[in-house]
């Protein structure tokens, strides 16, 4: 075991050389901001400099005149703000950046309010980020939005990211387990770890680093960011090929040739960044065997106080059964937000919030923001990357999307244990889809039979079963043929049963079994019990109930609870556990 794992840190280098020279080379696609930034990898291995120093000019001038209009400008500077300071830093003491270059990008900051008007979690680390690692550059110089100097900004920055970090590593990300802004936080993170002067912040980068590759490393399968997600998009929940995060999984344990994924602009970051995984994380990623339940606990994320200042109460649990040929997640149970449209939220008061002028202080702390992209349950193979089974409530924005998402609904309830799975969908009259819908790809199974208004699907050792109450309907043209179902109603409920082969002798005998167990479901109350032979008695209602074996489940989780990951909720003391190796994160 140990063995492995050295072996993947001997390779480290060499996996993100070929990485960066690959993506140097390869085809650019869609005229954009991530474009734009793409076209700078041949500059980080070497080539095109004077191309690269134009594309910096350009970015840097970008609040003037974004990129032929494309985006709003202050919403995507903060990523433009970060892309530039990544390479003012690679090149500023080398005769790579051109004069013209250096004062176009020192220009940006000092001039410009580069904090995007968009308010989530991510922004937020990469505005600070940015402000912090840009402060300590231009000490002397004045920021003319913000009002000070870079001496005077450096501590408000260093006591904003020591505190964000703490109460993440304390609480859980809100973002949480996301397989796409995961990304851009551990571009923060890569910038932070390698240029931040601060001592104490910059260890505590480090730790979290380890801990958000343990976090993912604990709910993946073949570097696939397996079960119930955060903030994710349609290309994610239909392929885990399309994850980001895949290729964090290939630059730091090596488990895949990533030649399916291109274009994700952060990978430059990941890829030229000094920090280097604690052994005990590569184990865990490498080398578990045996199967595992993992509970989680996350915070409500709130728009208006990102820092947190006041957090909520309320808390996210998640749930995931992993096996080395499949795993299946959920959210487990979600706290809803407060309701307080009537009292705006007060996070201006403080002198770090107000600085950049970013939140309204006119914004409510309300439940607006619950099941923002949020992609509830999943049940994913090993054998390829867009075999996988999960059911949704589709809708027509682009954080209640066709795939991902239930905003201003939260119409779905799910409930878990180990191989099965019971959920309710009680759709309010109000929403423009009055269905859900279940993704179903025929082509990426080995196998698939309906049989009496169930669903079975093979994908080589590995059987499931999917049924929809009342009924269900495939489409049958377009887009989503061969890979939808359908059931019309406000009213739903769902079974999802997963399990290997070898236990149950033959595909036919696992259909059997599934259809043998007991089911009640009641329409009008919203209750399903479901009596599955191996998962136990599960029961559930839309008010709270997750019952297994006649008892109430105990959802008050920690932070981390599996065999390779722990930590008591709120504590910021972490355990990662591999087969050989340990690690303790204090935050």
């Amino acid at each position: 075991m140990k063995e492995n794992v050295a072996a993947c840190l001997q390779a480290h280098e060499s996996r993100c050389r070929a990485l960066l020279e690959r993506e140097a080379s390869g085809p650019i696609e869609l005229p954009s901001l991530d474009n734009l930034i793409h076209h700078l990898y041949p500059m980080a291995v070497g080539r095109h400099l004077a191309e690269g120093n134009a594309i910096l000019r350009k970015l840097a001038e970008w609040m003037d005149h974004p990129l032929g209009g494309v985006g709003n400008p202050q919403g995507e500077c903060d990523f433009v703000a970060l892309k530039l300071c990544r390479f003012w830093h690679l090149f500023r003491e080398s005769s790579v950046l051109e004069p013209n270059t250096v004062g176009k990008i020192r220009d940006f900051y000092l001039r410009h309010n580069f904090a995007s008007h968009y308010q989530s979690e991510n922004h937020a680390l990469i505005f600070h980020t940015a402000r912090y690692l840009m402060a300590q550059e231009l000490s002397q110089e004045f920021f003319q939005t913000y009002g000070k100097t870079g001496a005077e900004l450096i501590p408000l920055e260093v006591e904003w990211l020591t505190r964000y970090l703490r109460h993440r590593a304390q609480h859980g990300w809100g973002e949480f387990d996301s397989s796409v802004y995961m990304c851009p936080d551990w571009e923060c993170l890569c910038g932070l770890y390698d240029y931040a002067q601060d001592p104490v912040l910059k260890e505590m980068v480090g730790r979290m680093m380890n801990l958000l590759l343990a976090d993912m490393a604990v709910d993946s399968l073949q570097g696939m960011y397996a079960g119930a997600h955060g903030r994710i998009y349609p290309l994610q929940a239909l392929d885990h090929a399309s994850e980001p995060t895949r290729v964090l999984q290939y630059i730091y344990f090596g488990l895949f040739e990533p030649t399916e994924v291109t274009g994700h602009n952060f990978l430059l970051d990941a890829a030229v960044c000094t920090f280097r995984p604690h052994p005990a994380v590569i184990d865990l990623a490498l080398n578990r065997a045996e199967a595992y339940e993992n509970r989680e606990r996350k915070h409500l994320h709130n728009l208006a106080d990102v820092l947190p200042l006041e957090p909520l109460e309320g808390s996210v649990r998640k749930y995931t059964y992993w096996t080395p040929d499949y795993a299946m997640g959920a959210v487990q149970f979600q706290d809803a937000y407060p309701v307080n449209s009537s009292r705006p939220c007060d996070c201006l008061s403080h002198p770090m919030m107000a600085l950049h002028g970013r939140v309204d202080p006119g914004q409510s702390c309300t439940h607006e923001y619950a099941h923002h992209q949020q992609h509830q349950w999943d049940l994913s193979f090993a054998a390829r990357p867009d075999a996988r089974l999960f059911t949704h409530h589709p809708g027509q924005d682009g954080t209640h999307n066709y795939w991902t998402g239930d905003r201003r609904c939260g119409c779905g309830h799910f409930f878990q244990n180990k191989t099965a799975l019971v959920a309710l969908y009680d759709i309010s009259q109000d929403q423009a889809l009055p269905w859900i819908h279940a993704y179903v790809p025929k082509s990426a199974f080995d196998e698939m039979v309906e049989r009496d208004g169930a669903i079975f699907v093979r994908s080589q050792v590995t059987v499931a079963a999917l049924l929809i109450l009342p009924h269900y309907r495939w489409t049958m043209e377009g887009e989503w043929k061969d890979r939808e179902v359908i059931s019309d109603g406000l009213r739903h409920g769902v079974i999802c049963e997963v399990g290997s082969l070898v236990d149950f002798g033959s595909f036919a005998a696992f259909q059997k079994e599934i259809l043998d167990n007991a089911i009640r479901y009641d329409e009008s109350a919203m209750t399903l019990a479901y009596a599955s032979k191996r998962a136990g008695l599960l029961e559930i209602d839309t008010q709270g109930k997750r019952q297994w074996n006649g008892k109430p489940v105990d959802l008050n989780y920690a932070t981390y609870d599996s065999p390779h990951l722990r930590s008591i909720w709120k504590s910021g003391q972490i355990e990662v556990i591999g087969s050989s190796e340990r690690l303790k994160l204090e935050f």
